[in-house]
């Protein structure tokens, strides 16, 4: 994991971001791409090889204006001994982000959950979300401030019964550089019953196929909703991250509404890690 992708539109939320991708390259010698998006009218572009370069006035002078901010927002001592590029794309943000993280090679996506400022204001809600349900690469939605991130405790939450083995593993591989105490949690609701034998023997074998991870914990923790059954369990272990897997518009985990997947993004207190399953 060399490449670390932060959008920016220059607010207090995409600046902890930052902060955080800026601790992950200090620690695994990563490298940091700031992207910005812009919305410039088709008539203020041209392409050329492929890429939309400003020619009008309006865009000459919206890309300077990004660029004077991009000097004084990567200015920071944090960001010593740490390559750092600026991009600029003038795309809508969802693609704008998947685009350039292809063509990179990006291997992580660090960002913000919602934006207060800046041209493009891009931590909308709506738009996280789509990265969230959309992006192949993990993403980590920031929610703590920088001071406090660490990742010491983490819950992935999931059915466990192997048909997520590929992501499961880029999640762990990510989470491994930190050693963390990692708990394994299926929410066991009323509408979703299961007993605790059964559980058990979905979790064993699901470890057997992972046989190269260790001190695993799985838990089983019951509640009236998935979601709850998440929160309340991070809350009670006092979790730093909580890791999930989605599957666009079917849902996290396969078994989270869109609705549901939404909420636990936008609602949750806690830094969260997702990564979509690929079909």
């Amino acid at each position: 994991m060399k490449k670390i992708l932060v959008p920016v539109d220059f607010s207090q939320k995409s600046e902890e971001a930052l902060k955080v991708a800026a601790k992950i390259a200090s620690k695994i010698e990563a490298e940091i791409y700031t992207l910005h998006l812009l919305d410039i009218p088709s008539g203020e572009i041209d392409m050329i090889d492929g890429n939309k370069v400003p020619k009008g006035p309006m865009a000459m002078m919206l890309f300077d204006n990004v660029h004077k901010k991009f000097d004084e927002f990567l200015d920071k001592d944090y960001l010593d001994n740490i390559p750092v590029y600026e991009n600029v794309m003038t795309d809508a943000p969802v693609e704008g982000i998947s685009e350039f993280a292809q063509k990179n090679n990006i291997d992580f996506i660090v960002m913000g959950s919602h934006g207060t400022s800046g041209l493009e204001e891009f931590f909308v809600g709506s738009n996280t979300e789509k990265v969230v349900r959309t992006s192949i690469i993990p993403v980590l939605v920031v929610k703590k401030t920088a001071e406090d991130f660490k990742i010491e405790k983490v819950v992935v939450a999931g059915k466990f019964k192997g048909n997520n083995i590929v992501e499961f593993k880029k999640i762990m591989d990510f989470l491994n550089l930190f050693d963390p105490e990692i708990h394994l949690v299926r929410i066991n609701t009323i509408s979703n019953f299961k007993s605790t034998k059964e559980l058990e023997e979905i979790f064993d074998n699901f470890l057997k196929k992972v046989p190269e991870y260790k001190n695993l914990k799985p838990v089983i923790y019951n509640d009236y909703t998935v979601q709850e059954g998440i929160f309340n369990f991070a809350e009670k272990i006092d979790a730093d991250i909580i890791a999930l897997a989605t599957r666009g518009r079917q849902g996290i985990m396969h078994f989270l509404s869109d609705s549901i997947a939404e909420s636990v993004v936008n609602a949750a207190k806690r830094n969260i890690l997702t990564i979509k399953v690929e079909k």
